[in-house]
């Protein structure tokens, strides 16, 4: 089912990618889903990094192009409106030693579009055109973009976006088949995914409700090149190699492997976040993984990290206790 695409010389393999989510895909979330899964996951990409931020050395955006070399293939997203500093970060992601260049043109948040970047730059086919001239002509990595259907229902245009990137020069793409308006309500519009896949040269990934093998499945037959997984990832840290090896990785009946997942995503945490950070994404991991677990809701109200490092002894006690009790 599943076959490896290439960016340039660049080969994705089973062609799945773990999607940027801004706030979820630092480094050591990607660290953690690499981890879990080895080589079934074909890509991993930062969550998108402003600009603005990088061409002012403001360091925290600096910190988010850090990446290990266990996380190659690795490509970092940008997002901005202003194309000389589009270029310059461009300059910077190269100097990174980054594998690919991503540019963001489909992110919803108002935030973002507020200031012409993410899916407002589909409003603005012209300027989108002359960006992605310049960022091309100042890099010589490979360069993706990812869109969405549209700004609205009535403004579809991922089409036009897709042809007007393939010839500028991006070597991939990806559609999240939901429009602006949407967010991510409602059901992706997987027949437009395929329509523009069908229409170009280039490998083109589908993006949205990837939950599971069996709806990865399904997204395959739009004849797309591979898929981006983003809050399935959250759900089951285990997706990638449940999807390329046809298995099932049942978390809500294995509290053992839960809690070790929890436990190791502390670790990675704790190397490059303070504690007060690290409690936040604990937490948002676990409200999404430790669904249907007692002890779920002790982590989500923990004030501290001791308080979660508590929890974390207190469960693996209780299971090594109902272990023990078993042998017996």
């Amino acid at each position: 089912m599943l076959k490896s695409y290439k960016i340039r010389d660049i080969e994705i393999n089973n062609g799945l990618v773990l999607a940027p989510m801004s706030g979820v895909t630092s480094r050591p979330f990607r660290r953690l889903i690499k981890l879990y899964n080895q080589e079934h996951l074909g890509l991993v990409i930062t969550e998108f990094i402003s600009v603005e931020a990088l061409t002012r050395n403001v360091q925290k955006s600096i910190e988010m192009m850090r990446f290990t070399e266990a996380e190659r293939p690795f490509a970092i997203q940008i997002f901005g409106y202003d194309i000389e500093r589009m270029v310059t970060a461009a300059h910077m992601v190269e100097q990174s030693g980054a594998d690919i260049i991503d540019i963001n043109c489909g992110c919803p948040a108002p935030k973002v579009v507020r200031k012409g970047g993410g899916c407002n730059l589909m409003r603005e086919p012209n300027h989108l055109k002359e960006m992605i001239k310049a960022v091309r002509k100042a890099v010589s990595m490979p360069l993706t973009i990812k869109i969405r259907s549209g700004w609205d229902e009535k403004t579809k245009n991922a089409l036009e976006i897709a042809k007007i990137a393939e010839g500028e020069g991006v070597e991939a793409l990806a559609v999240h088949g939901r429009t602006r308006a949407q967010l991510y309500r409602g059901d992706a519009d997987w027949n437009l995914v395929a329509d523009v896949a069908n229409s170009l040269k280039i490998p083109v990934l589908g993006s949205g409700d990837v939950c599971d093998r069996k709806s990865a499945e399904e997204r395959l037959k739009y004849g797309i090149a591979g898929i981006f997984v983003g809050r399935g990832a959250l759900a089951n840290p285990l997706i990638f190699k449940d999807i390329a090896t046809n298995s099932k990785t049942d978390i809500k009946s294995s509290p053992s492997m839960a809690i070790e997942i929890v436990e190791k995503y502390k670790s990675l945490l704790q190397e490059d976040f303070h504690d007060v950070a690290c409690v936040g994404k604990i937490k948002q991991l676990s409200s999404q993984m430790c669904r249907g677990f007692p002890w779920r809701k002790e982590i989500l109200v923990a004030k501290n990290l001791p308080e979660i490092e508590q929890v974390i002894i207190k469960v693996k006690e209780s299971i090594n206790s109902n272990q023990t009790q078993l042998a017996a």
